[in-house]
């Protein structure tokens, strides 16, 4: 009985230590199978890095190479057909500065260089013993750009006094007065309704706006537009037909 229970008790174990084996088997074949998995994806992936160099490398070849023919290219224009004004992008900012303002100046030349007027000064007769003629008044709003009944106006509110434009577009003023005192006026009305605020040109218009009735003074030059003030209504002598009108309304 003893022999049956150590037999019985070796048994078991023999089989314990073949099953033990076989698992080890097992497991060394499972990884046996992972390392060979491996070092094939390994290749694979050698091989596909090793081709993708291949095609970079060929592909860095081909542009270097198309690079040298452009190159080549370039060279034997250059040579053929040599500019005078290349260098080669050598341009330094002073340079490219004058370069800029030559192009201005050439193409507008009203925008570098300003015009100078020089502006007569009036000329003044004696016609009679009340009445002054200004001479070169038609001369003188031309050179302003100014409509002579707008200047007829301003100086006839300054003054105080009547006046007509005759047929030779020349004022004609009633009362004495001499050149320095209406050149005075003149430069005022220049001030006010010719100059620019903004730049000093005297190259503006005057404009009305129909809408507001104001009147704008328009840079040519600069562009700035501002407005004027409204010439008050000049002195007016009461006449006899004034004074029978006056009293044909009472």
């Amino acid at each position: 009985m003893a022999e049956d229970d150590a037999t019985a008790a070796t048994v078991p174990a023999d089989e314990e230590a073949d099953l033990a084996a076989m698992l080890d088997l097992g497991k060394k074949k499972k990884k046996k199978d992972k390392k060979k998995k491996g070092s094939k994806d390994k290749d694979k992936s050698e091989k596909k890095s090793s081709s993708s160099g291949k095609e970079s490398g060929d592909a860095a070849i081909d542009f270097t190479a198309q690079r040298e023919l452009l190159d080549r290219d370039m060279n034997a224009h250059d040579k053929e057909f040599p500019d005078e004004h290349d260098r080669k992008a050598d341009y330094t900012y002073s340079d490219l500065l004058d370069r800029v303002v030559d192009i201005l100046t050439s193409n507008n030349p009203d925008l570098i260089e300003k015009k100078r007027r020089n502006m007569k000064p009036p000329q003044l007769t004696r016609v009679g013993t009340k009445k002054t003629l200004w001479v070169n008044y038609q001369e003188i709003c031309s050179m302003m750009q100014r409509p002579p009944e707008h200047v007829f106006q301003f100086f006839m509110a300054e003054l105080g006094t009547e006046g007509s434009i005759d047929g030779s577009q020349r004022l004609v003023i009633r009362g004495k007065y001499v050149p320095k005192y209406i050149e005075s006026l003149l430069r005022k009305y220049i001030v006010e309704y010719v100059t620019c605020q903004m730049c000093r040109s005297p190259n503006t218009e005057l404009t009305k706006d129909s809408s507001t009735r104001l009147q704008f003074v328009n840079c040519k030059d600069c562009g700035s537009n501002r407005s004027v003030a409204a010439i008050r209504t000049g002195y007016h002598a009461t006449s006899r037909a004034d004074r029978r009108a006056a009293r044909n309304k009472t």
